[in-house]
């Protein structure tokens, strides 16, 4: 299920790997239950974010959304799906 602009807004700048623009969320524990994003929306989130990335027609740095992701889940980059 992807975020509501509800959900979307209450995150804090932080919880973006571009801060500035708001591009690819991947928020913390604490940050998503804040927002009112359940662990497992939490969790696909981050997945999302790693695949948008990837894809070569976005703005998005994979080292970059990776490394964030890295940080912030427990899904560890080993069981990640490769192409």
């Amino acid at each position: 299920m992807p975020l509501t602009p509800r959900q979307r807004k209450k995150l804090p700048d932080s919880a973006f790997a571009y801060p500035q623009s708001r591009k690819y969320p991947v928020p913390t524990k604490d940050q998503a239950q804040k927002a009112g994003i359940s662990e497992q929306q939490r969790l696909n989130i981050h997945r999302n974010a790693l695949s948008r990335a990837a894809q070569a027609a976005t703005s998005g740095n994979t080292p970059t959304v990776a490394k964030k992701v890295d940080q912030r889940s427990p899904i560890k980059p080993s069981s990640r799906k490769k192409k």
